[in-house]
C-alpha cells in the first residue's frame, strides 16, 4: 500500500444507512451513518429508502472505495475510501481529553478557546471534564484545527505578542 492512500479492508451494511467499515492500518471498525451523504446528494437518493439496495454495498478498486449497483451518469454509484475515512473521523465523539489535546495542539489559553468558540471560560473548563462534547463543538474544533486560515480569521490572542522576525 502506498503511504497516505486510504484503503478499506471490510464493509458490512449494519442498518438502513449505516456501514460498518474497517480501514487498512486500523484495528477497530467504525459504524458510519451515511444518512447525511445520501440525503444531500441526488446521486445517492436511490439509497435513502431502499435498505435492500443499500445492503449491496461492496468494496471496489482493491479497497479504494465502496460501490452500489446503481447506475449514474458517470457509472456505478460509489464513494471513495478517503471520503469514508473523513466521515469516520468527523463522526467520532470528542471527549474532554480530546478537547484538551485540541486546545494544547493549537496553543490556546482557556480564554482564547472560549473566544474562538463563542462561549464563556467556565464552559471551556466544563468541556474538559465531559465524556462527550456537543457535536457542534467537535465540528468547530476539528474545522479550526484543519484550516489554519479559519483559525487565523477568528483567533484573538489574550496577549498581543509580535511574531519573531
Amino acid at each position: 500500500m502506498i503511504e497516505g492512500i486510504t484503503k478499506l479492508l471490510k464493509v458490512v451494511p449494519a442498518s438502513d444507512r449505516v456501514l460498518r467499515v474497517r480501514f487498512a492500518g486500523h484495528r477497530r471498525s467504525y459504524a458510519l451513518d451515511l444518512t447525511g451523504l445520501i440525503a444531500r446528494s441526488r446521486h445517492f437518493a436511490p439509497l435513502m429508502d431502499d435498505a435492500k439496495l443499500f445492503s449491496h454495498a461492496t468494496i471496489v478498486e482493491d479497497g479504494l472505495g465502496v460501490a452500489w449497483p446503481v447506475e449514474t451518469e458517470w457509472g456505478r454509484l460509489d464513494v471513495s475510501a478517503a471520503t469514508l475515512r473523513r466521515i469516520a473521523e468527523e463522526q467520532q465523539p470528542m471527549s474532554g481529553a480530546d478537547f484538551a489535546a485540541w486546545r494544547n495542539s493549537l496553543g490556546l489559553s482557556l480564554t482564547e478557546a472560549a473566544h474562538l468558540l463563542g462561549v464563556g471560560r467556565r464552559t471551556i473548563m466544563g468541556y474538559l471534564k465531559r465524556t462527550e462534547l456537543p457535536p457542534v463543538v467537535a465540528i468547530a474544533c476539528r474545522a479550526l484545527a484543519r484550516d489554519k486560515s479559519l483559525l487565523a480569521a477568528h483567533y484573538v490572542p489574550t496577549k498581543m505578542n509580535r511574531p519573531a522576525a
